[in-house]
């Protein structure tokens, strides 16, 4: 076709008031034709009187009424002129409205992401003060300061998300400036004092309180709130609640905007209960129906929702293997310790979603055998599952609903296109609309496809569409039964301009169930505006999905369309990996500048996303770890070992972050383990024999660290060499093993003090004295820990300053010097707190009690010990069970002499 096509036109006033046509800026005339664009995008869609907008623009009254209102009509046509192809302002009877999409406008995407409670991309619209480019005390008065309010009531939502997710000295930054910024919001003081005191600095958190209560008696006149007044009773008891309470975890994508029909379909999933199968041919709108569903009966399940795409049918990857998709669920389920074996993830999961009224949503499964170790078990979780295929064996054997999903019948299939053209126009050529129908098969995706692009000629007839797509190729997917739907895909294809079919074609090299704007410019080497532009476009064509804005993701039936279009394109896929590897490196650098392993240069041209704040870097991390886990693997697959390495290499710096990838992790690392130099290899392989540690892959890890240390020892890596010793050392106590954790430690004390390394003796003589504490060796392990504290102490690291500490009084406990260990054992306590590492503070707990006992101070003991007992039992570690028998102990028979200071 040779018409013009509709631009795509976004409107932003959340920060400078900006409209941008196929990406570019449109030169608003400043003045009155600012602030009238302004005063309409704030009230989208509605109507605004003539002496509303007089009021606005002439901040409380004109001199002459008359004049003002032929001046505002002067002032209208001059904005319609200047908007062109953007315009979208209304005349209606009585005033004027800027008619808008949803998508079209940030302010209205705010509102929808806010309402679905994705308050992070909600909050991420903001570009910073509203219509902060725009003059006018009226505006910035009377509609700015609600719209402000908002947005901080979805911050502070946000920051309760954060929070509860265990999130705490990530925010401690954030919340000091929002203080400041907002110094009279008592919620965002609430935030700053959780976080400050969930982080350690108790001191610090009582401090913040102090503050807003000065603030506000100097300037209202008045006390802090009654939360806040509670919250500061609590930090003062060590009451505060733990960081992660009952994850409510929200995960439904959003649904299509042209749902219609169906209404047979959702009275059966209204009356079915247990698991229910939709199942029905590619593109008839499964996925669509149980989201509709879902979304409408989601406030009947308090404890949330969760979503999983299976892939099952995705051209370009394997389907994902249940115990994967366990692990998925689980992570949404905000359990942080995930089992590394499958039977054992499929346990936790059932015993995680007893006694709670969820939702699970299992999208495109493959197979029966893909879901069933899937499914919970518990009678109020409700089990949504989509498929091609029928999934016989869940209805037969698994007293699962089956629900079988037609294509649409002709007049819902019409109102589906009416939703997108304009009724009077299928009205008007009822034999075109009827083969439309006809040809699309009546499957939504197909139809939508055509409507959208057929809606950008509203002068043109339908007729001629039709005949366009009858001398389309026949060649039809071979599960669309006899209806050439292809052939409506390839003729909205090619009727895309060059940029955006080349932009369509190499969406199918990227491996990811999504991407963003970012890595799209990368793929196509084009800008980051040029691709937003792009992608727009394939979205108004309805041939790329958006769920949120910013990320956008390809139907499975469309990738596969656009991967036989485009083949395999080799030089995309370098500039899409190597755009991931450096931004990935660029964010590990912040957290680790000084990283051994560094990305050869870029040689593809793409620049890579740079991060000036941690906590920017962590979230692209988190939102990127599928993308990246996909991209390795793809890398892999291509021979590009040194790129694939790079990947696990840097990803580690954010398992500290994300430990329920522990396993993804693993499974990463394995893949890249023979990768790279040996020198590399050493270093890989260190890491990964301490995450094999960390999921009780303990033989694995032994082997692992040999190997790792024959490597970096003949590399000349000898720093690496010490790091190394040291952890198997902590992996040799904890199997009982502990000459050769001696052993470890002391041929890493040789090393440290020749490179003359502070850090790493201190450490490694810390780890002697421990050895020898558990051997029995007192004395010697008392000379081991005090050649540490100078070392440590040089240093300035608290918190290995608070391990030795700890050591130190163990020992010194365990000879009988309980007045001695009391003072280390309490600064030990205070900074295990500090930062969080619940298992030593209960060790150094457990031994204050202990000298607490030995000085006659049972009260403290007890309280000591309780404590110990209360931070083992949230951790499940089983030492509690001994020092309760020994709390009862000493309950039971106060006068009688309690057990000595063990240490295990």
């Amino acid at each position: 076709m040779t018409w013009r096509d509709r631009v795509i036109v976004e409107y932003r006033v959340l920060g400078p008031l900006e409209v941008l046509l196929d990406g570019e800026p449109v030169a608003v005339p400043a003045g009155r034709c600012h602030l009238l664009l302004a005063a309409l995008l704030l009230r989208p869609n509605q109507l605004m009187t003539i002496d509303e907008l007089v009021e606005r623009l002439w901040d409380g009254g004109p001199p002459n009424t008359d004049r003002a209102h032929k001046t505002l009509q002067m002032v209208v046509r001059r904005l319609r002129v200047a908007l062109g192809e953007a315009d979208c302002v209304r005349t209606r009877t009585g005033g004027y409205a800027a008619v808008v999409e949803p998508d079209q406008l940030d302010l209205l995407r705010f509102r929808a992401l806010a309402g679905s409670g994705d308050f992070g991309a909600a909050s991420a619209l903001w570009r910073g003060a509203v219509l902060g480019n725009v003059t006018s005390d009226v505006l910035h008065r009377e509609d700015v300061p609600r719209l402000v309010d908002e947005r901080l009531t979805v911050l502070e939502r946000r920051i309760d998300a954060d929070l509860d997710a265990g999130l705490s000295g990530e925010l401690v930054a954030e919340l000091r400036s929002l203080v400041t910024d907002h110094p009279l919001r008592e919620p965002f003081w609430r935030h700053l004092m959780l976080a400050l005191y969930r982080s350690g600095q108790q001191a610090e958190a009582l401090n913040a309180y102090q503050e807003l209560r000065t603030k506000l008696a100097d300037e209202l006149g008045v006390d802090p709130g009654r939360a806040l007044q509670e919250l500061h009773q609590q930090i003062l008891r060590a009451e505060v609640a733990p960081g992660r309470r009952q994850h409510v975890p929200r995960q439904l994508p959003a649904g299509v905007r042209t749902f219609v029909g169906r209404a047979d379909e959702l009275a059966a999933l209204d009356k079915a209960a247990g698991v229910t199968v939709v199942h029905g041919v590619g593109g008839v709108g499964k996925t669509a129906l149980v989201l509709r569903w879902a979304r409408d009966v989601r406030e009947d399940y308090p404890d949330g929702d969760l979503y999983v795409n299976l892939r099952g049918f995705d051209p370009e990857v394997q389907p994902v293997d249940p115990a994967a998709a366990a692990e998925m669920l689980l992570v949404g389920l905000g359990v942080d310790e995930i089992p590394a074996g499958a039977d054992a993830r499929f346990a936790l999961l059932r015993t995680t979603l007893v006694n709670r009224r969820m939702l699970l949503l299992l999208d495109n499964a493959a197979s029966a055998r893909q879901v069933l170790p899937l499914l919970p078990g518990a009678a109020g979780v409700r089990v949504l599952i989509t498929s091609r295929n029928q999934l016989r064996a869940l209805v037969s054997q698994h007293d699962a609903t089956a629900i079988s999903l037609r294509q649409l019948e002709f007049d819902d299939a019409r109102s589906l296109l009416a939703v997108v053209l304009a009724g009077e126009r299928l009205d008007a050529e009822p034999e075109a609309a009827r083969e439309i129908v006809e040809r699309c098969a009546g499957l939504p995706l197909a139809l939508r496809v055509f409507a959208e692009r057929v809606a950008r000629f509203p002068d043109v007839s339908l007729q001629e569409f039709v005949t366009e797509l009858r001398e389309e190729r026949l060649d039809a997917f071979s599960d669309f039964y006899d209806v050439d739907v292809r052939a409506v895909f390839s003729w909205s294809y090619r009727a895309l301009d060059d940029e955006s079919a080349r932009m369509f074609r190499l969406l199918s090299v990227h491996p990811g169930q999504d991407f963003d704007v970012s890595a799209a410019a990368a793929l196509a080497g084009v800008s980051v505006a040029q691709a937003r532009r792009l992608l727009e476009r394939l979205v108004a064509d309805a041939l790329v999905q958006s769920r949120s804005p910013g990320r956008y993701f390809l139907h499975d039936l469309l990738r596969a369309y656009a991967t036989e279009l485009c083949g395999d394109d080799e030089a995309a896929a370098l500039r899409m990996t190597e755009w991931y590897v450096h931004t990935l490196e660029n964010a590990a650098l912040v957290e680790n500048p000084t990283a051994l392993v560094r990305a050869d240069e870029v040689t593809s041209g793409v620049v890579p996303q740079e991060f000036s704040a941690r906590f920017d870097a962590m979230v692209w991390v988190r939102q990127e770890w599928g993308n990246l886990r996909a991209v390795m693997h793809a890398a892999v697959a291509r021979g590009w070992e040194r790129l694939a390495l790079l990947i696990p290499t840097h990803l580690e710096r954010y398992l500290v972050y994300n430990r329920p990838r522990l396993s993804e992790a693993v499974e990463m690392f394995e893949a890249a383990q023979t990768f790279g130099t040996a020198r590399e290899q050493g270093f890989l392989l260190l890491k990964l024999a301490s995450l094999y540690h960390e999921v009780s892959r303990l033989d694995d890890s032994l082997t692992c660290f040999d190997d790792a240390l024959t490597f970096v020892r003949e590399a000349g890596e000898r720093t690496a060499e010490v790091a190394g010793l040291n952890n198997q050392a902590v992996l040799y106590m904890g199997l009982g093993r502990l000459d050769e954790a001696l052993d470890n430690s002391r041929r890493a004390t040789a090393i440290a003090a020749e490179l003359e390394h502070g850090y790493f003796e201190g450490s490694a003589r810390s780890n002697a004295s421990l050895a020898l504490t558990l051997l029995g060796r007192h004395e010697e392990a008392l000379v081991e820990v005090e050649s540490a504290v100078p070392l440590v102490a040089e240093l300035g690291d608290e918190y290995l300053t608070g391990r030795v500490q700890m050591l130190h009084g163990k020992a010194l406990c365990a000879l009988g010097r309980f007045e001695d260990a009391i003072g280390q054992l309490e600064a030990a306590v205070a900074a295990m707190a500090k930062f969080g590492d619940a298992a030593n503070e209960a060790e150094a707990l457990k031994d204050l009690g202990t000298a607490l006992v030995g000085l006659h101070q049972r009260e403290k003991a007890v309280a000591a010990w309780r404590h110990a007992i209360d931070l083992w039992r949230d951790l499940g570690d089983v030492r509690m069970e001994r020092l309760a028998e020994r709390l009862a102990e000493l309950e039971a028979q106060p006068d009688k002499p309690v057990s000595g200071c063990h240490t295990r």
